[in-house]
């Protein structure tokens, strides 16, 4: 069954803290998040980032958002992504990775366009979870208190395979 899923996320890369992402089904009410270390996102910056941080940080958030979808991606109907980074360029950044992996086309809508759709404001689904992630992914301990967290780990060498697979692609502002 084809479903609606949101994704979020909780803190800046721009204010090198740790950051949650999160992915959450809409019908199913399923979750998937991963956290992104400070040390980490210093460590993309220092050897991945180009003179446009503005791209960079939309390539670093596909590449997470890919990595939390992927197991799921054929039963994704529409994907409603948070303006956290410019939309546009997450969108053609994750437009890209799907087409280079030969994954399944779906809808990807920002959480604006969908405000204007229903008609009345409404938050994203994955904003609470994304915040769960980033706040007790950390501590092993917690992921079973509360709400389950179901952690997918992100490396840098993933980063790294994903962002070749972007650098040589021209991105419009």
């Amino acid at each position: 069954m084809l479903g609606d899923f949101h994704v979020d996320m909780s803190g800046r890369f721009y204010r090198k803290q740790t950051v949650g992402i999160a992915c959450v089904g809409v019908q199913s009410k399923t979750h998937v998040g991963c956290i992104l270390q400070k040390h980490l996102i210093r460590s993309v910056e220092k050897r991945l980032y180009s003179d446009d941080p503005k791209l960079d940080r939309a390539k670093l958030y596909s590449i997470c958002i890919y990595l939390l979808i992927r197991r799921n991606l054929d039963k994704i109907n529409t994907l409603v992504i948070c303006n956290d980074e410019n939309f546009d360029l997450v969108k053609a950044c994750l437009h890209t990775i799907l087409v280079a992996e030969k994954q399944p086309r779906f809808a990807i809508i920002s959480i604006s366009d969908l405000k204007k759709r229903v008609g009345f404001d409404i938050e994203s689904l994955a904003d609470n979870y994304a915040k769960h992630y980033r706040k007790r992914a950390l501590n092993r301990n917690k992921w079973n208190i509360g709400v389950k967290l179901n952690i997918i780990e992100v490396k840098y060498k993933d980063i790294e395979t994903y962002w070749e697979i972007l650098e040589y692609q021209k991105y419009k502002m």
